[in-house]
């Protein structure tokens, strides 16, 4: 990856940085911020250590920022009795005191309760993540106070709230695919914990496999995010599990019309657990349905989560796992059965460390595998389909601060496993198989020259097995502040992207990930971002952002080729050689407290591509080309009822029209086939029409035997506007078929906590 020398000197940078003196005395405190109902760290809080001086002593006061995992410490402090005073926005502030004998490691964690301010409740995260969002463009962080507030379909979904952010639109009304700045699904990197997911769905797309009563906070990097991620061409999707760390056995759950989920969490001597779980319950409706309409599918879901934390001075070790399986069967007549069955299994075990005041060592082993199973018998004829993916990294990285420099290095190294195997009529399975690795390493510097000005730098080194290949990739990050409300940054960055995504984007269930081979290059992009953030207080901020990002070496998954073969290429499967771009303008207005809160956000974009063995060599507009995007989310508050409504309005899907039909002569009777074929015009050059929604819901709070809850009734789809989906043309027929999308869905149900 580096030559020797390089690699020498990052390495006795590292241990210089690491063995600096830090004019270390008598004692220390360090510990741990939390939040005390959840248990989830919370980071850079704001910390202030003061003692009073004794007539024969020395005084001491200092203040710092909490790290990125909730861990604050103090070295080279006098003994003494301290005071520790902890703020943090949207949480009641806390002063403790506490005693430090001469030498002594003292260890104090402080757990910080949300507080509401006087009848207003304060829902501001604006500086959940500030030391990242002060330096790096186009982000965005929601907590789960936040994305429960957003209307959803019985439960708050993580996924589906991004949606509503502009810039951010979904494939369809019932997947959860992203298109994020012009590009497709399968430019979005998407980590639970660091984990990558692969095919994060269930039924359909209608759900994401993220429990709501897991989640604690997502991160969205819409363009020119840092070195320590890459894989992906356009954005990431960064999910955070709260860390259990309740002092006892407490739990939450929630019963809808569609789903119902629940959620343990405890201690055990010194250590905390977690275990939640979710199912659908579909059944009951689906049956009464399928008494009249043989077609209607035997359908559920569910999944799993269990996390396990270990605290053991300044060693932290948390294992996770999930799983989440979901199974669908058609039966319409005695002859006919189709079985699918796919899902995701990961799981992980992280390792932290401090080093010292400024050095935290960090490595994680993980695992996640997409799995999905189609098992059909079609008049008594058997076909087989078996697609799956499998990631096994190890991650090793380490955080330095000192003074104005805040260093991250690292380095991982992933195993994969490709799958696809299809058999028919039980014939010798057809498909391939790949087992290629990949070995990254990057730094990261965010430097602090002045009070005003922050810059990031990185450069992430990629190699890839499959093709020797070597791929640089330099990112660059400048923020700086004109007075206190005003603030420009600028971002860009290099990215490539070897994992292709075959999909339908109708049914997720048959998404496939290839890699792609030496046959090809992998796609690559350069992004571009400027913007700028204005805060007239806490209460509102206006942002506007203007991006730019050059595409080249895109694939588009051919039908050209034909199934019944083995050792597939990626030239087989793609065209290959595609170039585009994608640019626009997001404007963004919040309000952020009072009892009304809510955002208004408007994207105007423009997306192409170009290959020459498509469209004849012309430009064409994907379908993820969105010309208009508006979003509005608005939420009231007056206890104890709760009221939110979002709207949303955006720019017809593009699709191939027909310019002709026509009827081919039979050569051996002289007359014409029977029906008509369809003669397809000019690459995505029409438009579906407008699509605009809204949903809204509401919930009142309760109180039953001493405990809280809430109910809540929710609309998806208000006003019923069945929104056009894509076209068909029959062959048969001069006629053309517009599916729709779906129409108002109600749900209700109740949380509670115990």
């Amino acid at each position: 990856m580096f030559e020797r020398p390089v690699a020498g000197r990052l390495v006795a940078l590292c241990v210089a940085w690491v063995g600096l003196p830090c004019g270390a005395q008598a004692a220390s405190i360090s510990g741990l911020v939390r939040d005390a109902e959840r248990g989830n760290p919370l980071p850079f809080a704001s910390i202030v250590l003061h003692r009073n001086a004794a007539p024969d002593s020395l005084a001491y006061e200092g203040g710092k920022m909490g790290g990125r995992d909730g861990r604050y410490r103090f070295d080279g402090i006098p003994a003494g009795a301290y005071e520790i005073r902890v703020a943090y926005v949207a949480y009641r502030a806390r002063v403790d005191t506490v005693q430090v004998g001469e030498g002594a490691d003292a260890v104090h964690d402080i757990a910080l309760t949300p507080a509401p301010i006087g009848v207003e409740k304060i829902v501001v995260d604006a500086d959940r993540l500030g030391r990242e969002k002060s330096a790096q463009t186009s982000v965005v962080n929601l907590d789960m106070k936040r994305l429960a507030a957003v209307p959803s379909i019985g439960e708050a979904d993580p996924i589906r709230a991004l949606q509503l952010l502009p810039g951010v639109q979904a494939a369809s009304d019932v997947s959860s695919g992203l298109y994020i700045r012009g590009g497709g699904p399968d430019q979005t990197l998407v980590l639970l914990d660091d984990i990558t997911m692969y095919n994060p769905t269930h039924a359909f797309g209608f759900f994401s496999t993220f429990n709501p009563d897991v989640v604690d906070r997502v991160t969205l990097y819409k363009g020119a995010y840092p070195a320590d991620q890459g894989g992906r061409l356009g954005a990431v999707v960064d999910i955070k599990t709260r860390t259990p760390a309740a002092s006892k056995v407490q739990g939450a759950g929630s019963i809808s019309t569609i789903a119902s989920r629940l959620t343990l969490d405890g201690p055990i001597g010194r250590d905390h657990w977690l275990l939640s779980g979710r199912r659908s319950y579909l059944e009951p409706i689906l049956s009464g349905l399928r008494r009249s309409t043989p077609e209607v599918p035997f359908y559920n879901f569910y999944d799993f989560n269990a996390k396990y934390a270990m605290r053991r001075d300044n060693n932290w070790v948390d294992t996770e796992i999930y799983k989440g399986r979901d199974n669908l069967r058609i039966e319409p007549d005695r002859d006919t059965r189709l079985t699918i069955r796919w899902g995701n299994t990961a799981g992980a075990v992280v390792f932290s460390r401090v080093l010292s005041k400024d050095a935290l060592l960090k490595s994680t082993i993980s695992g996640s595998e997409y799995e999905s199973l189609t098992d059909a018998n079609l008049f008594n004829t058997a076909f087989n389909v078996t697609n799956s993916l499998r990631d096994l990294t190890a991650r090793t990285e380490l955080h330095l601060e000192r003074a104005t420099h805040a260093l991250g290095v690292g380095g991982q190294v992933s195993l994969y496993d490709f799958k696809f195997s299809q058999s028919f009529n039980r014939d010798k399975p057809v498909g391939f198989r790949s087992q290629p690795a990949e070995i990254a390493a990057y730094v990261d510097d965010q430097w602090t020259p002045q009070a005003v000005t922050t810059i990031r730098t990185g450069l992430r080194t990629r190699y890839i097995s499959d093709g020797k290949r070597l791929l640089l990739e330099p990112r660059l990050s400048v923020s700086r502040a004109l007075g206190d409300k005003l603030r420009l940054k600028f971002g860009s960055g290099v990215y490539n992207q070897y994992l292709q995504l075959v999909t339908t984007e109708g049914f997720s269930a048959g998404d496939l990930y290839v890699p792609i081979d030496a046959s090809t290059q992998p796609g690559r992009s350069l992004q571009a971002v400027f913007g700028a953030e204005y805060e007239t207080s806490p209460r509102y901020r206006f942002s506007a952002e203007t991006y730019y990002t050059r595409l080249t070496h895109l694939v588009e998954f051919t039908t050209k080729t034909v199934a019944d073969r083995d050792n597939f290429t990626a030239r087989d499967l793609f065209d290959t050689g595609g170039t585009g771009y994608a640019t626009g303008l997001e404007l963004f207005a919040e309000r952020r407290a009072g009892r009304v809160t809510g955002w208004l956000g408007y994207a105007l974009g423009w997306s192409r591509r170009r290959f020459d063995a498509l469209n004849g060599g012309k430009t064409y507009p994907p379908k993820y080309d969105r010309r208009h995007d508006l979003k509005a989310v608005l939420a009231y508050q007056r206890s104890p009822w709760s009221y939110s409504a979002s709207f949303l309005f955006a720019t017809g899907q593009a699709f191939t029209p027909a310019s002709a039909r026509y009827q081919v002569d039979d050569p051996a009777l002289g007359d014409l086939t029977p029906g008509s074929r369809v003669l397809a015009g000019d690459r995505n050059s029409s438009r579906l029409l407008p699509y605009h929604r809204m949903d809204f819901s509401v919930t009142r709070d309760f109180a039953l035997w001493g405990r809280s809850g809430q109910w809540f009734v929710q609309f998806f789809n208000l006003y019923s506007r069945r929104n056009e989906w894509f076209v068909q043309f029959d062959d048969q027929e001069p006629k053309v078929d517009v599916v729709r999308m779906l129409p108002i869905i109600p749900s209700f149900g109740a949380s509670f906590k115990f």
